[in-house]
């Protein structure tokens, strides 16, 4: 049975993973407090579409919800146009867990693949000694894992969770992060780098216009990659993907002020072989709309 690797090539699967966690939520939170002293949640709704030679690729749709002690987090990724015709395949994930002083604490994270070549699962809980207890399925597919060392597991985060470690940042701080993340299977850095303004002109209708921080992020393999992974690294050395957060005025904290939203609107992923790019194409908090889908506004 194969996986999502062979059915997403590498960098489609690379950019798919990249969506899922700054697609997810990069917000303003609250600092966290008890239950007695929560303002109620806010809600995120985001769909981002992924093009690669001027061709829709992929759409990502993702939903969070998020009060001073909770969060939860679906995203759902699926293959569209001529690639949908060929390499068919459809991705969901959930995540929900506590936000703590020490940063965001996953109590569950569940992905699954299904397309053309078979299905593909993870489903990860918190241990009782800090750890993950970790169902994969198959447990190697098309290209084999390899060995994971436990020590450094320890700290990491799931990819969705992953948007709210950065969050946690604020926007204040953008790109301020290196962030250690555990997919159930490898562990990996996402470095990014410090920012650059950058004024964002549509080239298309729906695409975001106006001011944005342009960042890098390094994709930094840690544990569970074969002796084959990095070999092929050497031939096509992994680029860093660049992404633009802009901010967005979010909805009063509860002590009459406004949470500061940055989010996501563009980003670019490339290859020796491939290059995408993604845009942010709906944006709402709460119900209110903050970007319009180009169906939504006739473009």
């Amino acid at each position: 049975m194969a996986n999502i690797e062979k059915s997403f090539p590498s960098p489609l699967h690379r950019a798919a993973c990249l969506l899922l966690l700054l697609g997810a939520l990069t917000i303003g939170l609250p600092a966290p407090a008890s239950a007695a002293d929560e303002a109620g949640s806010t809600e995120v709704d985001l769909t981002y579409r992924l093009y690669g030679g001027g061709l829709l690729i992929l759409s990502l749709d993702t939903r969070a919800e998020l009060d001073a002690t909770r969060y939860r987090i679906a995203s759902d990724i699926a293959t569209e146009g001529l690639v949908d015709r060929f390499f068919h395949g459809r991705m969901s994930s959930r995540a929900h867990g506590l936000l703590t002083e020490a940063g965001p604490r996953m109590q569950r994270y569940r992905q699954h693949y299904k397309g053309s070549f078979g299905e593909r699962s993870v489903d990860m809980r918190l241990a009782d000694d800090g750890g993950y207890d970790v169902e994969a399925e198959p447990d190697a597919g098309y290209l084999e894992h390899g060995p994971l060392d436990p020590k450094a597991v320890v700290g990491t985060v799931d990819p969705l969770t992953a948007s709210i470690y950065a969050a946690l940042a604020g926007a204040g701080k953008p790109c301020a992060n290196s962030i250690p993340v555990f997919d159930g299977r490898r562990v990996y850095d996402l470095d990014f780098s410090p920012p650059a303004t950058e004024r964002l002109v549509p080239r298309i209708a729906g695409e975001f216009a106006g001011d944005a921080w342009r960042c890098k992020i390094l994709y930094k393999p840690k544990s569970g990659f074969t002796r084959e992974w990095h070999i092929k690294r050497i031939k096509d050395p992994l680029r860093p993907a660049i992404i633009w957060l802009a901010r967005f005025e979010g909805t009063d904290n509860g002590d009459g002020e406004k949470r500061s939203l940055l989010l996501p609107v563009r980003l670019e992923i490339s290859s020796a072989y491939f290059s995408a790019v993604a845009h942010l194409t709906r944006a709402s908090i709460d119900g209110r709309e903050l970007i319009a889908s180009s169906e939504d506004t006739g473009g």
